[in-house]
């Protein structure tokens, strides 16, 4: 009998080291019994956004970037980051909204 490896290849993003393997239904797991959140990697991958998430509010903003820019570096050099802080103020009224390229010109999506 050939037993499959079920091991993937990387880290838990908690802090555990290689730890991960395919759980039941295919889900990526963390195996160390004290990990803080075994689903880490199962709930990052099922995450469908793949825009940025802005909340505005009166002289402040935070965004939620999309995974995407954690590769090559992308969020270090977040153009839409840069964009927002040169700003006088809100481009938009306070609230919460997916952001499409490009920011000068972008849509701005309110979400509820």
């Amino acid at each position: 009998m050939i037993v499959e490896d079920t091991g993937v290849t990387g880290y838990c993003p908690m802090g555990c080291g290689q730890t991960l393997f395919v759980g039941s239904g295919g889900y990526v797991t963390c195996s160390w019994v004290d990990c803080p959140r075994p689903d880490a990697v199962a709930e990052l991958l099922s995450e469908r956004e793949t825009e940025h998430i802005v909340v505005l509010e009166e002289g402040m903003f935070s965004i939620q970037h999309p995974l995407r820019e954690r590769l090559d570096g992308d969020l270090f050099t977040c153009s839409l980051h840069e964009w927002l802080s040169e700003q006088d103020g809100p481009p938009e009224e306070p609230g919460r909204y997916r952001v499409r390229e490009p920011y000068g010109d972008s849509l701005w999506e309110r979400l509820s």
